[in-house]
């Protein structure tokens, strides 16, 4: 009886730890993007259009945890005809802000912002729908 119980305990343990072990692997696979085998790939979402422009991160800081003194931060305007509008919905690609902007006749253009410097450049322009 005593044998039971102990080959019980083990085996229990013995699950505990693969699922434990599943559950780390579940999570260093969805929040590592430079693991050899992401889920990503192996499901079909795999981003293909790589942002080559952008520049590398800067080198953390060797004071971390301390604050930080940051210069005054300046607004550049963007500059956007008159009548056209901002559509709901931003999203960040490769470093850069994504706007959908309506125009005043219709067309809908993708415009990437880039924080640092305020520059904007035109991605997409749609067509306006005919009636």
């Amino acid at each position: 009886m005593r044998t039971l119980k102990l080959l019980l305990i083990l085996g229990a343990l013995a699950i505990a730890a693969g699922f434990a072990f599943l559950g780390y692997e579940v999570y260093k696979r969805s929040t590592d993007p430079d693991h050899p085998r992401k889920f990503s790939e192996r499901f079909g979402t795999k981003q293909t259009v790589q942002d080559t422009t952008s520049p590398t991160p800067a080198a953390p800081p060797t004071n971390a945890g301390e604050p930080v003194a940051v210069g005054p931060l300046t607004a550049t305007p963007l500059a956007l005809p008159a009548g056209a509008e901002l559509l709901p919905g931003l999203a960040s690609i490769g470093g850069r802000i994504a706007l959908q902007v309506r125009q005043p006749d219709g067309r809908v253009q993708i415009l990437l912002v880039d924080p640092r410097d305020g520059t904007s450049h035109l991605l997409v322009t749609t067509t306006p729908a005919s009636p």
